[in-house]
């Protein structure tokens, strides 16, 4: 540590009014969390954790913040203490302060150490403290397959107030790939039923799962009611909606000829990247790729604005080669016509066709 002060008044001192104080404080506990010897590490991480949980302590942010950061890895005799400290400190926190993603990720951290800390949290997604709610529905999602007996738990946290809900609905689709039967009706009942940011990442994590699905040669989950939802967010004002809505409508099917319609229609859409989408969801669905074809070599060849050049790219990217080779007579056209990064790409795509 940086001076000849107990570990314990370095701590006491995280609550002192004045910064330049503080700041100091911060630095010899952050030296001695992180300090080459354990006992030190671990008594520091006691009284840190004691100081959490004190009643009426105001200190919980900066102290969340040292443990997210330098303390690595936590003792397993401390997780019990450590996960009920951290509930407690959240209960006096507002949903937006900084100290609750911190909060998550020591929440992790723990569990990474001692998975047998899993009942504590199942019952922490119920707590009465929605703050509590929404940092543990947020951590779920990164705990992997051990997250996974969890699922049902998160899902009746959709229903939550909208800041639990979204950290739930974020999660659900972080392991959705890890148990699709479970997580795709959910998530699709959500692409449903709301709109704004959770329809988005409904939506977004829907196609993550069945992307990940048709990579690994799976069966997809079954959603016979998708086309459904997917065209009324065709309309959505935000173009990552529609973007996420047309990508879908590529990578399922069969598709109704009101979808094709609908698909032929953004074609035209204001966003390039939307556009580019539709057509590569065209080329897929075995339509006559006419249509398809032509807008996206018009995006490729737009010489003068390479961000439309980019949309298209990238969407043909995400291309398997069986549906890409319908567009081989136009990229090796764009090789010839274009120079530059574009070219390249292209070239690259024609390599996979042989």
């Amino acid at each position: 540590m940086n001076s000849s002060r107990p570990v314990d008044e370095w701590v006491s001192r995280l609550s002192l009014p004045d910064a330049g104080a503080r700041e100091e404080a911060l630095e010899a506990v952050g030296e001695a969390l992180s300090a080459e010897d354990l006992g030190l590490r671990e008594r520091t991480a006691q009284f840190l954790l004691k100081e959490l949980a004190r009643p009426g302590a105001t200190t919980q942010g900066p102290i969340l913040a040292l443990l997210q950061a330098d303390w690595w890895p936590p003792p397993p005799r401390l997780a019990a203490s450590a996960v009920q400290a951290v509930t407690e400190a959240l209960t006096r926190m507002e949903a937006g302060a900084p100290g609750v993603k911190d909060a998550a990720l020591v929440l992790v951290n723990v569990y990474r150490v001692e998975p047998a800390v899993l009942p504590a949290l199942e019952v922490a997604l119920d707590h009465a403290h929605p703050v509590v709610r929404h940092a543990v529905a947020s951590m779920v999602g990164r705990m992997g397959q051990g997250g996974v007996p969890l699922l049902p738990k998160l899902i009746t946290r959709l229903e939550d107030e909208e800041a639990v809900a979204t950290a739930a609905l974020e999660s659900l689709g972080a392991l959705g790939p890890l148990a699709p039967a479970v997580t795709a009706p959910a998530l699709l009942a959500q692409a449903r039923k709301t709109q704004g940011r959770r329809r988005h990442v409904a939506l977004a994590a829907l196609r993550g799962l069945l992307e990940q699905e048709r990579r690994g040669g799976w069966p997809v989950p079954s959603l016979g009611d998708l086309e459904p939802v997917l065209l009324p967010a065709l309309a959505d004002p935000d173009p990552a909606v529609r973007l996420e809505a047309v990508s879908l409508l590529g990578l399922t099917g069969p598709r109704s000829p009101g979808a094709l319609t609908a698909l032929r229609g953004h074609l035209k859409d204001p966003n390039s990247p939307v556009a580019a989408c539709a057509a590569v969801a065209l080329l897929r669905s075995g339509a006559p790729p006419q249509e398809a074809l032509s807008l996206l070599q018009g995006q490729l060849t737009l010489v003068d604005v390479p961000q439309v050049q980019g949309a298209a790219l990238s969407a043909l990217e995400e291309v398997e080669p069986a549906i890409l080779v319908q567009a081989k007579g136009m990229l090796e056209k764009v090789a010839r016509d274009t120079k530059g990064p574009v070219s390249e790409g292209v070239r690259e795509l024609l390599t996979q066709l042989g």
